[in-house]
């Protein structure tokens, strides 16, 4: 982190976001105030992403940007925070200011614009300037980033409302050392990031991923319920969890799974209207508020938006607040992969799904584990208690099937019962494959 000290004098101008004290009108919220949109941008990579959270977390401020020197304009690539109470958003353009204050750059209200800070110690000084009025910020915070070859990539900014940040001491420094950090990701994932964005462009253009589907059965009837939509990618791509990793590193989750959306609700016309249709998407996509523009014209009610338990979820409110919208148009939400991941019973208390979807992890050998019996039984407790169903996961024996009708889980699927294809789902999806013997349960609530 000394070495990137050394280099901060390599010429990245200052983020200065100028005082705007006149009067003027309420923004248009289709325009953002005070700053001016470009060109769509490429998203950041996962890992910067993760980056900017951390620096929004460490210094306890309402936002984190970075923004990226393009054509001797500051454009914000990312954003972590509150972002939309500051007028801003990734696109946006900030312009530069007093081009002397060449190493990075701070501010409070309601220190004189231009008046030169101190050092940091760090071989970064900083200079103090006011906040923007219409940006609504009390206080900023910026340094700039450079690459590992010397080239000034952008600037790594804080801001907040509130909070008072400093040019001195440990929030200065933090933020220097994250300014690091962020060049030297950035700087080893530039060589091969286009050829590999350009990869999933190529297939997203394309129409996106093909689509198998795996039939749901109610227990104990076995009646067909519907099917759930699988993303398969060419081969030399890897497996779905693979694909959709690296799209998410990549910065292009969002684009891959609209596209894999679409895709699925194509289906929908050639599924049994009683049929439902199970599709996936991650938090990210959710609070996008992009799959309520994909599933205007479809038949919502038979959609279940499947949510991955390991996913972790920053927002639980703005989580909620994009599932009301959802489920207001008969959309029905199930937490995927439950025991899986690290999330624990969060998603469940929080979210109140219609659907628990028990991971395979706890589905296998549970004919012989005493252990995944009694959660299978605390889930279905769970759900009788929030209005919910219970669907198992990766069924595999006619003895898991069996322990599971007698725990009293309401749905599932699996190889044993059918493994996935192509549509039309196969002949026997409505009929009862054959099992062992089906154990009595109590009353089973439609889905």
């Amino acid at each position: 982190m000394a070495e990137y000290g050394d280099r901060g004098g390599t010429g990245a101008p200052p983020c200065s976001v100028r005082p705007e004290l006149d009067s003027k009108p309420e923004p248009d919220p289709e325009r953002w105030p005070g700053l001016e949109p470009v060109t769509e941008l490429e998203p950041v990579p996962a890992a910067v992403a993760g980056l900017l959270a951390t620096a929004r977390g460490c210094l306890e401020v309402d936002v984190c940007w970075l923004s990226r020197l393009i054509g001797g304009t500051q454009v914000i690539e990312a954003c972590s925070g509150d972002a939309a109470s500051f007028g801003v958003r990734p696109g946006s353009t900030v312009r530069y200011g007093d081009r002397r204050h060449s190493r990075g750059h701070t501010g409070h209200r309601p220190a004189p614009a231009g008046q030169t800070g101190p050092s940091t110690g760090t071989g970064t000084t900083v200079a103090e300037g006011q906040v923007s009025g219409r940006l609504g910020a009390g206080s900023y915070l910026g340094v700039p980033v450079v690459l590992a070859d010397g080239r000034p990539y952008g600037m790594l900014c804080c801001l907040s409302h509130d909070r008072a940040l400093t040019a001195r001491g440990r929030q200065a420094r933090s933020l220097i050392l994250l300014a690091g950090v962020l060049a030297e990701s950035l700087s080893c994932q530039r060589p091969d990031l286009e050829a590999r964005r350009g990869r999933f462009r190529q297939l997203i253009d394309n129409g996106g991923p093909r689509m198998t589907f795996q039939p749901v059965f109610e227990l104990p009837s076995m009646d067909c319920m519907g099917a759930e939509a699988l993303a398969r990618f060419p081969p030399d791509f890897g497996g779905p969890e693979r694909c959709f990793a690296e799209a998410a590193e990549l910065g292009l989750d969002l684009a891959l799974e609209v596209s894999a959306i679409r895709v699925a609700l194509r289906a929908l016309p050639r599924l049994a209207p009683e049929f439902g249709l199970g599709i996936n998407a991650s938090p990210t996509t959710v609070v996008s508020g992009e799959i309520a523009k994909v599933i205007a014209d479809v038949p919502a009610e038979r959609l279940v938006l499947e949510i991955t338990e390991h996913d972790r979820i920053d927002d639980y409110p703005a989580m909620d607040r994009a599932l009301d919208v959802l489920r207001r148009e008969g959309v029905r939400v199930a937490v995927d992969d439950v025991g899986r991941g690290s999330a624990g019973l969060r998603h469940l208390v929080h979210l109140r799904p219609d659907f628990i979807k028990m991971d395979r992890c706890l589905t296998q050998h549970i004919d012989v584990d005493p252990a995944r019996r009694a959660l299978a039984t605390a889930l279905v407790s769970f759900a009788r208690e929030t209005d919910g169903l219970v669907l198992a996961e990766g069924v595999e024996t006619a003895a898991e099937l069996d322990v599971l009708i007698g725990a009293g889980v309401h749905q599932a699927q699996g190889h044993y019962l059918a493994p996935p294809g192509p549509l039309p789902l196969p002949p026997n999806a409505d009929q009862t494959p054959p099992v062992a013997k089906a154990s009595p349960s109590g009353p089973v609530r439609g889905s």
